[in-house]
């Protein structure tokens, strides 16, 4: 691993950043989470060969994304993830932190809320604007299941995908992905803090959008990783 030690709570490893999930050499919660993001590479690569099947893949691109034109998008989002890009930061960041673009930063936190001070009990919350992802008790919790699951979806006779919410986001992949997608997407900004929602819909919701909204929604690539 290529760790950077910065100070006592602030680390770098492979372009990403933590803070404040406590000392290198005798936290359980950095060591986690460096094991985590150890493993994120190979699965989201894994992803994007999967998504370059396109309506062809077996693992619920079709459910996803629609349409096999919209594969180099899709892929194009997931590189991103791969590559460990800066993040592209609002306007109010930048007067922060005195740059428009910054890397990701993962920061743990004892108690996650949301902006209007309702606790959350979501793995990640993401601060949409800057390079920032809380990370909150829950997802130490969330890391003991797999990292991804084979169970994808189908549309039963009653016309509802199956399996349900739990099985596809029961691993911190899913949840890990939807929030980095949601970090690089500056485009989604304006009707996030509208609706001050940074929680993951429902599938169902998901799968009936068109392919269009498919590609600006973040929970739609949570989805399809949680299904590979």
């Amino acid at each position: 691993m290529n760790i950077t030690v910065k100070n006592e709570n602030t680390l770098a490893f492979n372009g990403w950043v933590i803070s404040n999930c406590g000392n290198f050499q005798t936290s359980t919660k950095v060591n986690s989470l460096l094991g985590f993001l150890y493993q994120l590479k190979p699965n989201v690569e894994a992803i994007i060969a999967d998504a370059r099947l396109g309506t062809r893949s077996p693992h619920g691109y079709a459910s996803f994304f629609k349409t096999a034109t919209s594969m180099r998008k899709v892929i194009a989002k997931y590189q991103t993830l791969v590559d460990v890009a800066p993040v592209i930061v609002s306007t109010e960041r930048t007067k922060v932190i005195g740059t428009h673009t910054a890397q990701p930063r993962f920061e743990c936190v004892e108690q996650c809320v949301l902006s209007a001070g309702i606790p959350s009990e979501h793995p990640v919350i993401v601060h949409t604007g800057t390079e920032r992802i809380s990370i909150c008790p829950s997802f130490f919790e969330v890391l003991q299941y797999p990292a991804a699951h084979t169970n994808c979806p189908s549309l039963g006779s009653d016309g509802k995908f199956k399996p349900g919410d739990g099985q596809l986001l029961s691993g911190g992949f899913a949840f890990m992905v939807h929030a980095l997608v949601l970090l690089y997407s500056r485009e989604l900004y304006g009707s996030l803090e509208e609706k001050n929602d940074f929680l993951m819909r429902d599938m169902q919701n998901a799968v009936e959008l068109n392919a269009r909204q498919s590609l600006l929604n973040p929970e739609s690539y949570g989805f399809y990783a949680g299904g590979k």
